[in-house]
């Protein structure tokens, strides 16, 4: 505390319990972050207190499309609960994907939309006490692990790209997000995706270096698809990825200068996946683990 206050302006205020609704508690490892009272108070506010459970957040289905079903006719509620369950996100990026689905469709929300939404509170109230989990790690290495799912909205056939970073054992960042733009393949869809993590894989070693760790390995991204990964390290140009030639001349900079290497991992270890699709229970649950999301350890837990 005292080094950092020779950089920062900053006060002591003592063991940190509570910080703008997420709720801290120290265990023997590091910290377990959760917004319990919180996500009770969005399910009170739906009327969902003692709904039924659901073992995930999102069915397996396709995406949602904005011309199936009839118009939900509470905006407002719809509108209240989508912006409640983004900062829900905070401790909960198990519910990422779920959320950023339900949020393209806030400007005109259909009753589908709303049976999503509710999908997402009945897996809260099933995983109430649930929150991150930060630990003393040994390693202090970024990797990222970057997944897209091509064309895969109905309407615009846009695709959604998602990535999470980990600090040693730590999740430090995710995203799950909608492109801007349509990709004309999965590997420009993979390679925008890539772009994007390799950005943020750059910008928390300055945030480090700030704060005096700085970081002397390259960051480590996997990723699933082969054919996004052969053009980020080759130099020739191939027809197929000229219309993408800025990100591939921005991580291949990267690439040279040491600071990012990218490296294929199997789809059944891609982590990442859960930002991108629906997943089956078993594989959603082993990925919610992967990022440390999981119940309070047992001296904190309460009554069920």
């Amino acid at each position: 505390m005292s080094h950092l206050s020779t950089e920062f302006a900053m006060k002591d205020l003592g063991p940190i319990s509570d910080f703008m609704g997420i709720s801290v508690t120290r265990t023997p490892n590091g910290l377990f972050l959760n917004q319990s009272k919180y996500a009770k108070e969005i399910l009170e506010r739906a009327s969902m207190s003692y709904c039924k459970q659901a073992t995930t957040p999102v069915d397996t289905k396709s995406k949602l499309s904005s011309n199936i079903g009839n118009v939900y006719d509470d905006l407002t509620l719809y509108r209240s609960l989508v912006g409640a369950l983004q900062y829900l996100t905070f401790t909960r990026p198990d519910i990422s994907y779920a959320v950023q689905q339900i949020c393209q469709h806030m400007h005109h929300p259909h009753d589908t939309h709303m049976a999503a939404l509710k999908k997402i509170l009945r897996y809260i109230s099933g995983t109430i006490d649930y929150g991150i989990h930060m630990t003393k790690s040994n390693t202090s290495s970024l990797v990222s692990y970057i997944d897209a799912d091509w064309a895969g909205c109905p309407d615009t056939r846009r695709s959604t790209s998602g990535y999470c970073v980990y600090l040693g054992d730590n999740l430090v960042s995710w995203s799950s997000k909608r492109q801007p733009t349509i990709s004309r393949s999965s590997t420009e869809a993979e390679y925008r995706g890539l772009a994007n993590v390799v950005s943020e894989s750059c910008w928390l070693p300055n945030l480090l270096l700030e704060l005096h760790h700085p970081l002397n390995k390259a960051t480590i991204v996997y990723c699933d698809n082969v054919s996004t990964i052969y053009p980020a390290g080759n130099p020739i140009q191939h027809q197929r990825t000229k219309h993408i030639e800025l990100d591939i001349h921005f991580i291949r900079e990267k690439i040279s200068r040491g600071q990012i290497r990218v490296l294929h991992v199997p789809s059944r270890y891609q982590i990442a996946d859960i930002f991108t699709k629906g997943l089956p229970r078993l594989l959603f649950e082993d990925f919610r683990s992967s990022l440390n999301v999981r119940s309070p350890p047992d001296s904190t837990a309460g009554p069920y």
